[in-house]
């Protein structure tokens, strides 16, 4: 017997066994995307100039009071925002738009016009009124937060509210239909004019 061993024809076990460890399959795996990977980031929103409404005797105001539940024509006050749809798909403002941490006047808002969940365009530019009461009149400073929920229907809940934080209006001049406030006849839909700084 000799210590040599003829070489057998075939593949041996141990070149199997290497090739079955590189022709396993890559696994996929499913990792959530977050929710704004689907329609990019969330919409733009600027505050304009806000403004005291005129009340309901005067500028037509009695359509838009009619229109949402609550305003109280003696207290009321009108709050521009200007919203971009920068997504890939239409939006909607979802209810409730809410104003807080505000100092000097309480806000409570009771509603917008156009209303909730009216669509914006992929593209579009809408100018959006949030109408609230308060506790009184007066054509002060004030500092407050704007809450804006948001989706691409009114049951859309992936995606969280757009947030404003530390809005300055130095006064609330009589909504007029030229600007800058207070030019031009009495409104109660003023046309947008963009806060400064």
């Amino acid at each position: 017997m000799s210590d040599i061993e003829e070489p057998k024809p075939g593949v041996s076990r141990r070149t199997v066994a290497k090739a079955m460890a590189w022709s396993v399959p890559a696994v996929a795996l499913a990792v959530p995307a977050p929710a704004y990977a689907a329609s990019g980031a969330p919409p733009g929103v600027a505050v304009g100039q806000a403004c005291k409404l005129p009340g309901n005797s005067q500028a037509g105001c009695s359509a838009i009071f009619a229109g949402i539940p609550g305003l109280d024509a003696s207290k009321a006050f009108a709050i521009p925002l200007l919203i971009s749809n920068n997504t890939n798909k239409p939006i909607v403002l979802k209810p409730s738009i809410t104003i807080t941490n505000s100092t000097g006047l309480p806000f409570d808002v009771k509603g917008i016009n156009p209303p909730y969940c009216t669509v914006i365009p992929v593209g579009g530019v809408v100018k959006v009124i949030v109408y609230a009461n308060s506790d009184n009149s007066a054509n002060q400073s004030v500092t407050f937060d704007v809450n804006v929920p948001w989706g691409h229907d009114c049951n859309d809940t992936d995606h969280a509210p757009i947030v404003i934080e530390d809005v300055f209006v130095p006064s609330f001049p009589p909504c007029s239909s030229r600007t800058p406030f207070p030019q031009g006849a009495p409104t109660c839909d003023p046309p947008f004019y963009q806060l400064t700084p």
